[in-house]
């Protein structure tokens, strides 16, 4: 049975895989399907692009009709116009056998006759568009993605895919996407991955996506990424964590960040973060209108969030923390606390620029790491400490889990925000 409820634009716009697998043992994504009415359902593939699709009966068969892609080439309305019709143009042709006579098929059923013969002639659906280059397809995965992004990252997530296509994939940018093999990216990326592994692992699943994203529009059929990946030699000791400093010496190198000539923008968007546990874009886009020095108290909006649909995040403000943001303002009721040149956010590479010039071998986001240990050793609870990184967690735990543990939360970042400050 089809829920009654029909789509909505909201959601659409919205809507993500659901990361579910198949259940016969080969662990693949699976395709959501999403249903309206009059037979039109919503794809979301797991690379994460949306496909409009009408199911109808013709000739007593029952056939899926691929409409176009959401948001190019229809938008919600204009898909159920398109099916709407489709299925007007199914009936009259039904009732019109039903009478003896010889009516030709509906256009789109023509279509899907056209597209079927010429597949059965072409090995690969790429040939039809055998001129695109991967860095074109790069391109255009990107102005279709990019809509779908949260509007707080979509700039810097821009430059940061441009940069990957750029930095380490060129030497493939301008091979047609339909042929490019796994040899090609291979060739690309070894000796990237001879000097920056993660870089290079990073780069092999962006690849991977747009080859996902190729396969779904019929640029080709398969992705070789995935060959790539699985060749590519271990690290030892598994995934790469985040670089982190003993907690022992965050102090320390809290010190030399306020000693330093950086920006003051730079270095108390980086302090906010360490005293708070916060991830790095929460520090630098921190608006006046979350936080109440009054009650010290950060709200965090949930859109702001790594894990959006937990809801806002709020954060306990320790008296370190609060003398930061004294000194930084507040100058207006809204707008952001720490603002670099021209009235921008801190950029999302300024923090690990600032430690390298300190001298200091640790990751930006390496400080929340520091920050669980120590949490660890004081003995304060698993639940606690997750609660204050903002975790997520899953299964039983996660339906069952109603509290954020505020309170408890208070006083273990008082005394986090002490050690930070004296480091004992």
């Amino acid at each position: 049975m089809h829920p009654t409820t029909k789509l909505t634009a909201a959601f659409v716009k919205a809507v993500r895989h659901s990361g579910n697998r198949t259940q016969n043992g080969s662990g693949r994504l699976v395709i959501d399907r999403h249903y309206d009415q009059h037979g039109l359902y919503l794809q979301v593939m797991p690379s994460g692009s949306k496909q409009w699709l009408q199911r109808i009966t013709v000739n007593g068969k029952r056939c899926d009709f691929g409409l176009g892609g959401y948001p190019v080439d229809l938008t919600l309305g204009e898909a159920r116009e398109r099916a709407f019709a489709n299925l007007r143009e199914a009936r009259a042709y039904r009732k019109a056998r039903a009478r003896g006579e010889s009516p030709p098929v509906p256009a789109f059923e023509a279509d899907r006759q056209r597209t079927v013969a010429a597949r059965k002639r072409k090995p690969a659906p790429a040939v039809v568009v055998a001129g695109m280059t991967f860095g074109q397809a790069f391109e255009a995965f990107l102005t279709e993605r990019a809509p779908t992004w949260k509007a707080t990252v979509r700039a810097s997530s821009l430059r940061s895919w441009r940069a990957h296509l750029r930095d380490y994939l060129h030497c493939v940018a301008a091979l047609p996407v339909a042929t490019l093999t796994s040899a090609d990216l291979e060739q690309c990326l070894a000796p990237v991955r001879a000097q920056k592994p993660h870089t290079a692992a990073k780069a092999t699943r962006r690849a991977g996506t747009v080859f996902e994203w190729s396969i779904v529009k019929g640029y080709r059929t398969d992705n070789p990424a995935r060959a790539v990946a699985r060749a590519a030699p271990k690290r030892i000791n598994g995934v790469a964590h985040y670089k982190a400093l003993p907690h022992g010496e965050i102090s320390t190198m809290l010190a030399k960040v306020a000693a330093s000539k950086s920006g003051e923008a730079v270095k108390g968007a980086f302090r906010l973060q360490v005293l708070t546990a916060v991830r790095g874009g929460e520090a630098r886009l921190a608006d006046w209108s979350e936080i109440d020095l009054e009650r010290a108290v950060w709200t965090i909006p949930a859109a702001r969030m790594k894990y959006s649909d937990r809801g806002h995040h709020r954060v306990p403000l320790n008296p370190q923390a609060l003398a930061l943001l004294k000194a930084a303002g507040p100058k207006k009721a809204k707008g952001l606390v720490f603002e670099a040149r021209g009235g921008n956010p801190v950029s999302e590479s300024a923090f690990r620029k600032m430690l390298g010039r300190l001298g200091i071998e640790a990751n930006p986001h390496g400080a929340r790491s520091s920050f669980r240990d120590w949490a660890a050793e004081a003995g304060y609870s698993r639940e606690i400490a997750e609660a204050a990184l903002a975790h997520t967690v899953g299964g039983v735990e996660a339906a069952y889990r109603r509290t954020t543990f505020f309170e408890q939360r208070r006083a273990m970042m008082d005394a986090w925000g002490e050690f930070a400050g004296t480091g004992h």
